[in-house]
């Protein structure tokens, strides 16, 4: 999984047009103010044990979110940070998940920007020192108990 979690002040959201993996049921425009924004990327790998990579993401989030002060999180489905990407079918369960273990285990305010669109969306970041951060979850290893972030706080 890689991350790209962002404090700001607005995150907006339009869904303009469908792509062939676009999920169905889905919130066409949102917006969320002060909110910590997770753009996420689903890759390959996190099909190994995508429970545990919607935890760790959760965890990772939900730990970003009380550093900041945050009460609110839009999880955005952002392809373009990995080029090994996870099945779309795979990609939308773990977002779904992470989003259901976060509700599950915080009092945060959780949206999920739908899966499969192309949209175009407003970021307003706050610009404070941990405002921008990224990270890159792998699933754990059966048996050990290893942190999985590979870049620093």
């Amino acid at each position: 999984m890689r991350l790209l979690l962002m404090h700001a002040d607005l995150i907006a959201y339009e869904t303009l047009s469908r792509t062939k993996v676009a999920e169905t049921d889905i919130v066409a425009k949102d917006a969320m103010q002060d909110a910590l924004v997770a753009f996420c990327a689903v890759e390959s790998a996190d099909e190994t044990d995508p429970e545990d990579i919607a935890a760790q993401t959760a965890a990772e989030i939900r730990a970003v979110a009380a550093k900041v002060g945050a009460v609110r999180v839009m999880i955005y489905p952002y392809a373009h940070l990995s080029s090994d990407l996870a099945r779309p079918a795979a990609a939308v369960s773990v977002l779904k998940e992470t989003a259901r273990v976060l509700m599950a285990t915080s009092s945060l305010e959780v949206r999920r920007a739908p899966f499969g669109y192309y949209k175009k969306f407003t970021v307003i970041c706050k610009g404070h020192p941990l405002s921008e951060l990224s990270r890159h979850l792998v699933p754990s290893q059966k048996g050990t108990a290893a942190d999985t972030c590979l870049s620093s706080p």
